[in-house]
Formats: C-alpha cells, sequence, structure tokens
C-alpha cells in the first residue's frame, strides 16, 4: 500500500523577516567564535603551568636519563659492604691538527709523500676487516691519496704485511695452513704478478719493477735515491 500523502504546508515570509533571520544567526555564530577564543585564552595559563610543572618532573633528578660515555668500574669495599660504581670517564679534547684547513685527514695533519705501504698502522684506518678499501665518503681522502693509499694497501697485502685482514671463509671450512716462508724483496710492485723468466743479456736486462711510481714524491729520509726498478 502507498502511504498517503502528506499535506505541504507552506510559510509566507516577507523578505525583511528572512533577511532579519539570516542576520540573526550570522550574530550567533560570530558570538559562538569569541566565547570559543575566551575559554581559550583563559585555558592557555593553565595548560602551559602544566606543561612546565610536568617537564620539571621529568627532568629533574628524580627521573634523569642516565649519560651515556665509557665508564670505569670502582670496587670499594668498607667492612662487609662492597661498592661497585662506574664513573665516567671524561672525554679528552681531540687534537688539533696542525693544518686544519687541508682537503682530507692526511692533508690536515701533513703526512703528505710522508708514508709508504710499510706504514701499517696508518694504513689499517683506511680498510676493512677483510683487507678491502674502504669508499672515501667514509675515509674522506681526496682523490689523490685515496689512489696513493690504495696502492700501498695493495703492496702491504703482498709484502705479507697484513696478515690479520683478510676474507673470511665459509663456516665450517677449516683453512689449510700455509708455510711461512722468509721473505726478501718486499717493496712488490702491483704490476709484477708474473715472474720475468728471461731477463735478457747483462748490457740489456729487463728490470724487475719495485714499489709503484705513485710514491715518487716522497720523502727520502736515507743518504741512497729511491729505486723503482731492481
Amino acid at each position: 500500500m502507498v502511504p498517503p500523502e502528506r499535506p505541504r504546508t507552506f510559510s509566507l515570509q516577507s523578505e525583511g523577516e528572512q533577511q532579519q533571520r539570516l542576520a540573526n544567526r550570522t550574530w550567533l555564530k560570530a558570538e559562538g567564535t569569541e566565547r570559543r577564543r575566551a575559554n581559550m585564552a583563559a585555558v592557555m595559563p593553565v595548560f602551559s603551568a602544566w606543561r612546565h610543572l610536568v617537564s620539571g618532573f621529568l627532568w629533574s633528578g628524580s627521573v634523569r636519563i642516565p649519560s651515556r660515555g665509557i665508564r670505569k668500574v670502582v670496587e670499594v669495599t668498607e667492612g662487609n659492604t662492597t661498592t661497585i660504581e662506574g664513573k665516567i670517564i671524561e672525554d679528552k679534547e681531540a687534537p688539533i691538527p696542525p693544518n686544519p684547513s687541508g682537503q682530507c685527514p692526511i692533508c690536515r695533519w701533513n703526512l703528505k709523500h710522508k708514508y709508504n705501504y710499510e706504514d701499517v698502522l696508518l694504513l689499517s684506518q683506511f680498510i676493512r676487516s677483510d683487507g678491502g678499501m674502504l669508499p672515501k665518503r667514509i675515509t674522506g681522502l681526496c682523490p689523490e691519496e685515496h689512489r696513493k693509499v690504495e696502492e700501498c694497501v695493495k703492496m702491504a697485502h703482498r709484502a705479507g704485511l697484513l696478515p690479520n685482514h683478510r676474507p673470511r671463509g665459509p663456516e665450517g671450512v677449516v683453512p689449510l695452513q700455509e708455510t711461512r716462508l722468509n721473505r726478501y724483496l718486499t717493496r712488490y710492485s702491483i704490476k709484477s704478478v708474473k715472474p720475468i723468466y728471461n731477463k735478457g743479456r747483462k748490457w740489456c736486462k729487463v728490470p724487475m719493477p719495485i714499489s709503484h711510481p705513485i710514491l715518487r714524491d716522497n720523502i727520502n729520509y736515507g743518504s741512497k735515491p729511491l729505486r723503482f726498478n731492481h
């Protein structure tokens, strides 16, 4: 069944009454906005004071985040009581390099042309645990010194000066013990991989390359000049 239609009612209002009602609505809306602003202005000081109170409690001595740093374990025994305490060791200030305006760490410490493949303590700072070279974005070396350190690391590996920096083998495989032979003439060149079987006659012998031309500008502390052929 279709429900009967309700009778429609039409309100006869003049144009002036409609404008008056619209103006009343606008005024009530503006008044409500002002009331909300006044209430927020009254609540803000209370909220600010509560926030300062809570933050002061959290960051006070009662609740303090433990500071990070190197701690030294100190054990004190007094009678039957033993107290173990970890005292924070103050960090020493890092020394200022002699050339702070240098481009890379080696330039800042004036080590340019002063190191070679035998300075393994210096070279080990720029290599990974498996003996590979770290990228420049980590070491901060300039392209010239990065190339030089890379060549020195290769020569140090060939001379056996970095025995603990090797790639790890697969798990469960025990590596064979290599026979440690005496090493002579450790200034290997990275290009001298293949041996020279026929060096030629006495007056035209093929020399064996040693060291690397990139180390040609190194400071010589001895009386003999640097040799790059043997």
